[in-house]
């Protein structure tokens, strides 16, 4: 394991599964909250102004910060966290942007 975890200590393969996770969590916030509308009116209440919005898009984020958890307090591996953090950084901006 400890092979495996010095190999991802990289900051553009924390880049990667910073922009991997949200998609991931966005389908898994689908399932879980999805209900009864397809994935296109889902994709659309996520992406257009709709009262769910900020919810949808801030679900999107928890598995980057599951992913801190353990990168930066378990494994510590510090570039890999720099990554993550920095990508999940752009993303909170970008949501803030596109909820107001």
């Amino acid at each position: 394991m400890k092979e495996f975890i010095a190999k991802i200590d990289n900051v553009f393969i924390g880049i990667i599964f910073g922009l991997i996770l949200p998609i991931i969590g966005f389908y898994l916030s689908y399932l879980v909250k999805g209900g009864q509308v397809d994935f296109e009116t889902y994709s659309d209440l996520a992406f257009k102004k709709s009262m769910d919005q900020q919810d949808i898009l801030i679900f999107c984020l928890i598995p980057n910060m599951f992913m801190f958890y353990f990168s930066n307090f378990r494994w510590k591996i510090n570039e890999f966290t720099k990554g993550l953090v920095g990508v999940t950084i752009v993303l909170l901006i970008g949501l803030v942007l596109l909820t107001y």
